[in-house]
Formats: structure tokens, sequence, C-alpha cells
């Protein structure tokens, strides 16, 4: 395509990932136990009016750091409901930094080259999932890549003094930020910047003031109001203890994420294959970026205590590797059946739709539920595979992206009402919200009690606590019973 032809298919993508992300945002109630808590905190500070300590239902909480909360915030002084205030603002950072993401690489890599590295991110079952819930992940994610995507120009070439300074500033100001939204990984992340970045040295003074500038106010601030509990809980145990103790219950083997990583691509996991193509042009860019993956899996899979999460700052980067491979080669010049697999992927989803529910209420993937059972379905699934054998080559690309921002909508529509209903506390609150007397919790799974505390606005103490009407149980994965006290 010219480049005047490729902006209304642009724009068609844009204005299609901006509504699957904002499509029922608010469709399911708070899931897990991070989101509960987050979004409580948020809350908490609009109420309060103190952004300086977090607090969890009255107790401060030193978990993670305060961006976050200051983003549910600020949703909550808007007036949105409960899950709005919490998940909005994540979904619209995403999308700013996808715009941004795409207007960076379009400069470093040309238009074609942004365009697959934005859309192929935007469209990844990791991406998706993490900008549309009230976590620190796609915030950390945001700013560190950003980060890493202003220092590319100064791999390329050597800027003006004055725009040297201008873009130290900026990755300084970035990384202050992805530290106000994640403590110190994003330091320890950014580790490769110094080899890469060596020969500007002198200018290194400029990001570190601005990163200290940015994160250090509220670091002190929250340290004169609290001290040495402070320290203790955010430092020592949130950030160290996490690398070698059992205790925060999250440890897992040391190649957990490589599967992890996989499915976090989905569906465009097999075009990891692109990178056979690799050409001449596998500069000091793009080595900066591979290092950048590749430092920060190694560090995720030493550390003891492992989430999915964790590993969503590398994402932006590896589909930049990918994009990347169209610098110097256009996309109608790769032939269509390198998606091939990709829209077999795309085609399961509608078969995987129902088995999600189930999978996370029982905390790992059933096949039990996967049969076709409408014409609907049968559309999604047909679709992109017809694509690629009947569309015109340059339209393959876009019409498959467009085939995701489908299954993701009839994704939500199907398994939304389930997860609500199965998963998450909210339909359990509106339940038990009317009844006459008081509640305790008697050994309720974690996921449950965070979220009907979240959605009671107040913690649900113990039955050992005092004299209560009804108790709430757990009974392995199912939901959560409430019985009378006699």
């Amino acid at each position: 395509m010219s480049s005047l032809r490729r902006w209304p298919p642009l724009a068609t993508l844009a204005l299609a990932i901006a509504a699957l992300y904002l499509y029922k945002l608010d469709g399911v109630g708070v899931l897990g136990p991070d989101e509960p808590r987050y979004a409580a905190i948020g809350r908490a500070m609009a109420q309060s009016g103190d952004f300086i300590t977090p607090k969890l239902w009255g107790s401060p909480w030193f978990e993670k750091p305060p961006l976050l909360y200051w983003m549910t915030a600020a949703g909550s002084a808007a007036g949105l409901n409960r899950e709005l205030s919490g998940r909005l603002p994540v979904a619209i950072f995403s999308l700013l930094f996808l715009a941004a993401c795409f207007f960076l690489l379009r400069r470093e890599f040309g238009i074609e080259a942004a365009a697959v590295s934005a859309a192929l991110l935007a469209t990844s079952a990791g991406w998706i999932t993490y900008s549309e819930l009230c976590l620190t992940d796609l915030p950390l994610a945001v700013f560190f890549s950003l980060a890493a995507l202003l220092a590319l120009p100064l791999l390329r070439d050597k800027p003006h003094t004055v725009h040297l300074a201008w873009r130290f500033l900026a990755i300084g100001c970035c990384l202050g930020l992805a530290s106000l939204a994640k403590g110190l990984v994003p330091v320890a992340l950014a580790l490769p910047f110094l080899w890469f970045l060596r020969q500007y040295w002198r200018n290194w003074w400029i990001a570190i003031l601005a990163a200290a500038l940015v994160a250090l106010p509220w670091y002190l601030a929250v340290y004169l109001r609290n001290g040495f509990p402070f320290i203790q809980d955010f430092f020592l145990k949130q950030h160290f203890e996490r690398l070698y103790s059992a205790s925060l219950q999250h440890v897992q083997p040391w190649y957990y994420y490589f599967p992890v990583l996989l499915a976090g691509l989905f569906p465009w996991t097999p075009l990891l294959a692109l990178f056979a193509l690799r050409d001449n042009s596998w500069d000091t860019r793009r080595r900066f970026l591979s290092t950048l993956c590749v430092f920060g899996l190694l560090i995720f899979s030493v550390i003891l205590n492992k989430l999915p999460g964790y590993l969503l700052p590398l994402f932006p980067s590896l589909f930049v590797l990918l994009g990347a491979q169209f610098e110097h080669r256009r996309l109608i010049d790769v032939s269509r059946y390198w998606l091939l697999p990709s829209a077999l992927l795309i085609a399961l989803v509608p078969l995987l739709a129902p088995a999600l529910p189930a999978s996370l209420a029982a905390g790992r993937f059933s096949l039990n539920t996967l049969t076709v059972t409408n014409r609907a379905e049968w559309f999604f699934i047909l679709a992109p595979l017809a694509i690629i054998v009947l569309a015109r080559r340059s339209w393959v690309g876009v019409l498959l992206v467009l085939c995701i921002v489908f299954d993701g909508i009839y994704l939500k529509q199907i398994a939304y009402p389930i997860l609500d209903n199965d998963v998450s506390a909210r339909v359990l609150w509106r339940k038990t919200k009317d009844l006459p007397g008081r509640l305790c919790d008697g050994g309720t799974n974690r996921n449950w009690i965070y979220g009907l505390s979240f959605y009671r606005e107040a913690a649900i103490p113990f039955c050992s606590e005092g004299q209560f009407d009804f108790v709430i149980r757990s009974r392995n994965h199912q939901p959560p019973v409430i019985e009378p006290l006699k």
C-alpha cells in the first residue's frame, strides 16, 4: 500500500482495538487476590485524601508503590463504579502506550514495522489480559518499555547535545514512574541500559536525577510518616524475600516462564519463527532489545517466587523485534502461510471460551467443555482460515487482527457471566449484603475473601474473633458457602 492508503486500515485497527479493550470492562467483578486489594487501596485514598500511605481496610499496606493506587483514586474521584475506577485508567494507559509505541517506532523502523509491532502486541493474550485488570504489571510495562523505546535513537546515531539531554531526561522520568509502579523491579531490568548506552556515560546523571526527582518524594514521604515498618515490608519482604523465601506463596520451578511466555504471546506465538528471516540489519538497537528480553527472562526465572504478570515488561521489546523484521522488507513479500499457524490458534478461541471460567475456577486448564454448539462459533472458527486462503495478501494481517478483536468481544460475552458467578465475589456479595446479622470467615480461599471484603468495603473478621450469625467457608475449588451459626 502507498503511505496515504495505509492510514484508513490503521485507523480501523486502532478503533477496533480500543473497542475491544473498553468493551465490558466492568462485565465481571474483581478477580484474584490482588485486584480487589489494589482497587480497595485506591478507593480508600480517594475517600481519605491521604495519597502517601497506602491503606487496606484501615491498616497500612506496603506491598506495592502508589502509582496504580493513584490511578484508581482518580477513577474513584471521577465517579466511576467499583470495577471501572481501577480498570479504566489501566486500559487507557495501555491504549495511549500503544499509540506512542506506534509513533516512536514509525520514526525508528518505518510505518510497516511500527504497525506490525503495535498490532501484534495489542492483540496478544498477555497484553490484553493485563490491560483490563487493576494490577501493577501494566503500568510497570508501559513506563519501562517507553524508556527502552526512547533509548533506541541513541543506539542508531549520536543526536545533538541538546536533544541528547532531553532524551535522557525523558528516559529517567519513565524509569522513575516505573519505580512508582513496582519499586526496584525496573531498576534491575534496566541494567542492560548501562552497557548499551556506555558511550553516553557523562549524561547518565540526567536520567538518574530525573528518576530520583520523580520517584524519591513519595519514598521519602512514606518513610518519614511510617518509619522502619515501611522499609521492612516494602524492601526486605516484598523485594528481597521474594528472591528466596517460600513464605510469599508463589514458588514455581525455574522453567515456569517458558510456557507462560508462549501462552502470553498467543495467538502470535508461531511468529517467533520469523526470527529465522534475520538478515544483516541485526544492529545495536535489535541487540539491545533482545538483551532486555533475555536478561529479564533470566532474572525472573532465577527468582523463587513467580507470577505470570512479571513477564509483561518484556512483551513490547519482543514484539518490536518481530515488527522490526519489516524495516527493510514489506509484509506483502512474506508468504501468507507464515500466518497460517496463528490463524489456526485464532480459530481455537471460540472453543476455548467456554473452558476459560472452569479453568480459572479450578486453577488449571480444562478441556471438558471444548464443544461447538452454534453457527456463530462455526463462523468464528472458519473466518481466520478463510482469510488465509481467500484474502488479498496485503489484507491478511489486518483481517486476522480484526478476527482477534471480534473473538475477544465474543469471549467476553460468553465467559464473563460465568466468571462473575463462579470466580468473582461480586454475585456472592449481592446475595449476602442484606444478611440479617454479622458474617465471619471460617476458612475461605483468599481470592474470594478479598473480593467479598472489597465489595463490603471492610475486612471480614475471623470467626474466632467474636460472636457472629453467619460463617463463610470454601470447599475445594467451588464457590464458598454461607451458613448460619447456631
